[in-house]
């Protein structure tokens, strides 16, 4: 592998790096669809961004000094086994095409719930009152698809209303999440899916030790928030096309 095809997808995931430092995710939920649309496998997607996005969690959640909330049973009882389960059919059957599909839905479905106050109440009740079912379908979703972070950041976002809170919920999530699928990977795919991804991993938690905390307490969450939906509704688009073989 040349010092290029090394670099590119290194520079992609320290700027990532720096949007999971602030809300908790980023890492997987822009890059899987960013390195699918780059023509990378699932398998291979999965081997670059999951080391560096389970360093930053785990620092996140270490270095967390405020109250920290409960987390949910059906973490634990629910979701991680459906990620387990559906990240190794979803590894065996190689469904890429299907892959762009579910992704594009996953993408749309958080950025209609970040641009309607409606929806986002209805989405909260919804999520209160049938919590062991929204963590199952996290837990299918983010096992076929990696993007399971875009129902937990509306489940984050609605729960807990305090930034702080929200983002240690969702790194405390995705820190389970990751570790479950590298588990899946190694026992399914061997060592050589991480080959790379295990150097992009301390590159990762150097930006978020040197730059994390800085950007989190700086960023103008409105304008920020503002812009996630806008890249959020852009790689449904184009996750779509692509779906379509428009592109």
């Amino acid at each position: 592998m040349g010092s290029f095809e090394f670099l590119f997808p290194a520079l992609i995931i320290l700027l990532l790096s720096c949007v999971q430092s602030v809300f908790g995710m980023g890492i997987l939920v822009f890059g899987t669809p960013t390195f699918l649309l780059l023509g990378y496998s699932f398998s291979e997607t999965l081997g670059l961004l999951l080391p560096a996005s389970f360093v930053i969690s785990i620092a996140q959640v270490a270095l967390h000094k405020e109250y920290r909330p409960h987390v949910s049973k059906s973490l634990w009882a629910i979701c991680l086994p459906a990620i387990g389960i559906s990240l190794f059919i979803s590894i065996s059957a190689e469904f890429v095409r299907s892959t762009y599909f579910l992704v594009a839905c996953a993408l749309f479905i958080a950025a209609a719930a970040r641009m309607s106050p409606t929806l986002k109440e209805k989405l909260r009740s919804i999520i209160q009152n049938n919590l062991a079912a929204y963590h199952f379908g996290m837990g299918v979703l983010h096992g076929m698809t990696n993007m399971g972070g875009s129902l937990l950041g509306v489940m984050a976002a609605t729960v807990h209303k305090e930034k702080i809170y929200a983002r240690y919920i969702t790194a405390f999530y995705y820190l389970a999440f990751v570790a479950v699928q590298i588990f899946v990977v190694l026992a399914s795919e061997g060592t050589g899916t991480f080959n790379n991804g295990i150097f992009y991993a301390p590159m990762s938690l150097a930006v978020y030790l040197i730059v994390g905390n800085r950007l989190f307490n700086n960023v103008g969450n409105e304008r920020f928030q503002s812009g996630m939906t806008g890249f959020l509704l852009l790689y449904a688009g184009i996750l779509t096309l692509k779906w379509l073989e428009i592109l």
